[in-house]
């Protein structure tokens, strides 16, 4: 699939939404969601689910607001300001004001002493309580003296709600592909803005094309918000997913498998990671730790989701810090990881068991134009300029296959396995040829009426 991603358009996403303070839900979410509705994914909804509600084992929260957080020192001089850094205040803290002395404080107080400048990302999702993060160096400077007075203006409410965006795209078939992010995190930008974006963008750009499989696109909060549209979804079309998370940063790209290594969707990532970086990237086995893998996984569901990454959560210091910002990222790097997720998506698209049509001995393909006339020219490259053999794969748009000796491989090998019981990813490992000339070896076998898929 041709990427055409504007690198404008990724800035100018990353630049508006890194400053909203997004948390499980409230004003952030809805600002941040309604944003991507408006600008790139028109026909999605906005579903909601109550304060309360009991989603298997879980309970949807109250809706958190807040308004202004803030300490003051002795002198009445601001040192910690969420106005500044909305990490500077611990999620979903409760509403306070009170005056307190030094060391009672530091019992509320979060730091990094190991990167003093940085300012940790702290939550408190499902106890009511409240707290402060800021830069070690804090501690030790003139500004910190107290008693300090402590001031958060936020609410906690009852009757609330927990929202997230959902979109569909209808392909030839009702099997279905997830494509999953989360949106729960403030001013963090690889983790975890850039997935979510990511995602929208992934989705907005399948839109565009016609696709074999049906696509449905999921943003809402990690974990509460994947248990609450799993506790509503129909998923008896969903046969994989994929889930968007750290995709922008400096770091090597990365693929965490699916709980099934042997599955198809984790094969269809492989490849692409292959095809695009050359087989340089870092395979981490899953676990059942991390992001909303650990939901889509479960035994009840048991969805494929792999996700690959530039930067993964857990592996880089920055992770969960304010040193997680805008300059920590680029939109090229964005940009690289998307093109990959574009690749897996051609590959998943391209998932076939392909059938001969005429299943005893060889075809014959010189007639056809797919064998070199001349004989002696095996393992040589080749192209018949009156061949007729080009094909448009479903993605790869006016993209004409020249034919060459891998090609010639293939064509043995899909003779040899085109029983209707191999996949093309099968093919492909066996015969130890890259995906793309299978795929392309296919094109040309049914341009020419020799298989069926």
């Amino acid at each position: 699939m041709n990427n055409g991603i504007n690198i404008a358009l990724v800035d100018k996403l990353l630049q508006h939404l890194f400053p909203i303070n997004r948390s499980l839900t409230g004003e952030g979410v809805e600002k941040s969601l309604t944003y991507l509705q408006k600008n790139l994914l028109n026909d999605s909804v906005i579903k909601s689910i109550p304060s309360g509600e009991k989603v298997f084992d879980w309970e949807i929260p109250p809706q958190w607001n807040v308004k202004d957080a803030y300490v003051k020192n002795k002198n009445g001089k601001k040192i910690i300001d969420i106005s500044e850094n909305n990490i500077h205040l611990m999620s979903y803290s409760k509403p306070i004001k009170t005056i307190l002395s030094k060391n009672d404080f530091l019992k509320k107080l979060h730091t990094l002493p190991d990167h003093p400048e940085w300012i940790p990302y702290r939550t408190s999702y499902y106890r009511r309580d409240w707290g402060f993060c800021c830069r070690h160096n804090l501690l030790k400077s003139k500004d910190f003296v107290e008693p300090f007075e402590i001031n958060i203006d936020s609410e906690l409410k009852e009757n609330g709600k927990l929202i997230w965006l959902e979109s569909y795209k209808k392909g030839k078939v009702n099997q279905e592909i997830l494509i999953s992010s989360y949106c729960c995190h403030p001013s963090l930008a690889n983790d975890n803005l850039s997935g979510f974006i990511g995602a929208a963008l992934l989705f907005n750009k399948l839109q565009s094309v016609d696709t074999k499989y049906s696509y449905r696109l999921v943003i809402g909060p990690e974990t509460i918000g994947t248990i609450a549209f799993l506790s509503q979804a129909n998923l008896s079309n969903v046969i994989g997913g994929m889930i968007l998370s750290c995709v922008a940063g400096p770091d090597k790209l990365s693929i965490k498998e699916g709980f099934d290594p042997e599955h198809w969707i984790n094969k269809a990532a492989h490849y692409a990671l292959k095809q695009k970086t050359n087989n340089d990237y870092i395979t981490y086995p899953f676990v059942p730790d991390g992001s909303d893998e650990r939901q889509y996984s479960s035994p009840g569901i048991r969805i494929v989701t792999p996700s690959i990454h530039k930067s993964k959560y857990y592996e880089y210091d920055e992770y969960h810090t304010s040193a997680d910002n805008l300059d920590f990222i680029s939109s090229k790097d964005l940009i690289e990881t998307l093109e990959i997720y574009l690749q897996w998506v051609d590959n998943i698209e391209s998932y076939c068991f392909p059938k001969r049509l005429m299943k005893n001995c060889e075809y014959q393909l010189g007639k056809r134009s797919l064998y070199p006339n001349t004989g002696g020219t095996i393992s040589q490259p080749t192209h018949e300029e009156n061949s007729k053999g080009s094909h448009s794969r479903q993605f790869d748009f006016n993209n004409e296959i020249q034919i060459n000796g891998k090609h010639l491989d293939v064509f043995s090998w899909l003779m040899h396995l085109a029983d209707g019981k191999h996949s093309n990813f099968e093919i492909a490992s066996i015969s130890n040829c890259d995906l793309k000339i299978v795929n392309e070896s296919i094109s040309l076998f049914l341009e020419k009426d020799l298989i069926k898929i």
